[in-house]
């Protein structure tokens, strides 16, 4: 019978490592060091469920200094706002996660109440010089993808505001899952040769919305991913973004290797702060990973 007993330990045990088991990559890029207007990257991992999420704070809009804030002194508002949203945002999602009961509203209402708060408890000084009608109070983008993951499916959540991008990634090719909230409507092509002004962004002081995309998906080798547009935006299409991460993971021998080589591509194009969060999951191994997704890489002609 003791045999037995631990027998069936063992057995939980693996399964419970099998669960838990993933492949994770971070990439953070601040242009002046220790004033990036990007947070630092967000990523979850709780049993079946994980998430992944990015928060670039709008330096234009949000460039009123904060003598004193909750995340330091001498920081634009647009820097302290991405850093308070993607802590409401990860503290909301521990608590929620893994379950079903996930809504736009009552993150809305976490992530305004935070704001509310910074804003009544350190009052910022005013240096911008923009004009009053596209000046915002703590603004922020916010990109984020959790993953449930069931007996016989797997249930994707795309939940954003602005245009950081939510991508999922399976063997049958790269997707962005996320629109981008711009005025103009533009498409991803366009609007790299038309840039619109953005239309919609988490701020203290105006209504916004913060979209859900829900995909049902069948069980499978999966990536989620986030990224914000220092990430994406200098490079001359989407393939070309999506080439480097193809291309990266098949010359990488480790998924740390893998994360220095995608930054460094990233580092000799972008003009911005970068961040970047990735889970892969259902894959053996970084072998394996980097086998099932050969076959959707994209070939660019330069």
């Amino acid at each position: 019978m003791k045999q037995l007993w631990l027998q069936l330990l063992n057995l939980f045990s693996m399964e419970q490592s099998m669960i838990e088991k993933q492949i994770a990559v971070k990439i953070w890029i601040e242009k002046k060091v220790g004033h990036g207007e990007d947070a630092p990257p967000l990523l979850i991992s709780k049993g079946n469920s994980c998430a992944v999420g990015v928060f670039y704070g709008m330096g234009g809009a949000g460039a009123k200094i904060c003598d004193i804030s909750s995340v330091g002194a001498g920081h634009t508002q647009a820097y302290v706002s991405s850093r308070i949203v993607c802590s409401s945002v990860e503290t909301f999602l521990q608590n929620h996660l893994p379950t079903d009961d996930v809504t736009t509203e009552d993150m809305k209402a976490v992530i305004k109440r935070k704001l509310h708060e910074e804003k009544e408890m350190f009052a910022p000084k005013v240096t911008s010089s923009l004009r009053s009608k596209l000046v915002k109070e703590y603004p922020t983008t916010m990109a984020v993808v959790t993953l449930q993951e069931y007996d016989k499916s797997c249930n994707v959540d795309c939940y954003w505001a602005g245009d950081s991008h939510c991508y999922l990634w399976t063997k049958d090719g790269f997707f962005q899952i996320s629109r981008d909230d711009l005025e103009n409507n533009n498409d991803p092509l366009e609007n790299l040769h038309n840039d619109s002004p953005i239309s919609n962004c988490i701020c203290e002081d105006r209504d916004f919305t913060i979209h859900h995309n829900p995909i049902e998906i069948g069980i499978e080798p999966i990536i989620i991913l986030c990224a914000t547009d220092g990430c994406f935006g200098y490079y001359q299409t989407p393939m070309h973004f999506e080439y480097v991460l193809k291309s990266c993971l098949q010359k990488a021998k480790n998924e740390k290797d893998w994360e220095q080589m995608v930054r460094d591509e990233v580092l000799k194009v972008t003009g911005d702060d970068c961040s970047l969060s990735l889970i892969a999951r259902g894959f053996s191994s970084f072998d394996d990973l980097k086998k099932e997704m050969k076959s959707t890489s994209s070939e660019i002609i330069e």
